[in-house]
């Protein structure tokens, strides 16, 4: 059921359809997708509203931004946000978020990460669909860029020290910014609707700020589907700006 707020998202105008990236399993091109920018490349997996990333991307009009999100109704909306505030250097991909990391994005291509409050499924019986397990945080290290930063926030608190156990367990491949390890209640500059509900209801929020490393990521087996191994495809190595 689609909530009232959201039908309006399900006609997608070509102002839209500009910011709204290609469909399919080819992979992306930055170049491309921006010609003529070769600033540094931001990706931000699970919009949700797109609160933060056209916020963001609005702040840094010469830097490029990719966004990845399941649902096409906030694909369009995410799309629509941006529009609103002048920011063009987005474009938003619908679609599930591991597979395109997996199969789209090339190697060493991505120079800042933003993972923030994905779904952290909670019963036990579900946590073997949370996002962030090793699998997944080996293929997010290849697409990163020596100095590529990644953040994380989550208000489950056990989902983000998972996910912190797994980035430790990648060795050498990520360095921790925060002395302890991770970070409480940290301001932060573009909260999304979601962080400011939680805050506003006394949760905590943890925070994890960790950068790639120059060791090269060891490759994965191949992503399995639905029973079935996604075929094979040659990754480019990416043009990086001078």
């Amino acid at each position: 059921m689609v909530a009232a707020g959201m039908r309006r998202y399900r006609v997608r105008s070509s102002a839209h359809a500009t910011l709204v990236g290609p469909s399919g399993d080819d992979v992306v091109d930055p170049a491309a997708l921006f010609p003529g920018h070769t600033g540094p490349l931001r990706l931000e997996i699970g919009c949700g509203h797109g609160e933060f990333i056209s916020q963001l991307a609005a702040a840094h009009p010469a830097e490029r931004f990719l966004g990845i999100e399941y649902d096409p109704l906030r694909v369009t909306k995410i799309a629509h946000k941006c529009l609103g505030l002048g920011a063009d250097n987005v474009r938003v991909f619908q679609g599930e978020a591991h597979r395109f990391v997996h199969v789209r994005l090339p190697t060493a291509s991505v120079d800042r990460i933003y993972i923030l409050f994905p779904d952290p499924w909670p019963k036990p019986g579900h946590r073997r669909r949370r996002l962030m397990n090793r699998h997944f945080l080996h293929d997010l290290s290849r697409i990163a860029a020596p100095g590529c930063r990644l953040e994380i926030a989550s208000d489950t608190h056990d989902y983000a020290f998972q996910a912190l156990s797994n980035l430790t367990t990648l060795h050498g491949l990520w360095h921790n910014r925060f002395p302890a390890g991770y970070a409480i209640d940290i301001p932060t500059r573009f909260p999304t609707v979601f962080e400011r509900y939680k805050k506003s209801e006394g949760c905590t929020i943890a925070y994890l700020r960790l950068e790639r490393t120059a060791v090269e990521a060891p490759r994965v087996p191949e992503l399995l589907e639905f029973g079935r191994a996604l075929a094979p495809r040659p990754l480019p190595t990416p043009t990086r700006p001078t």
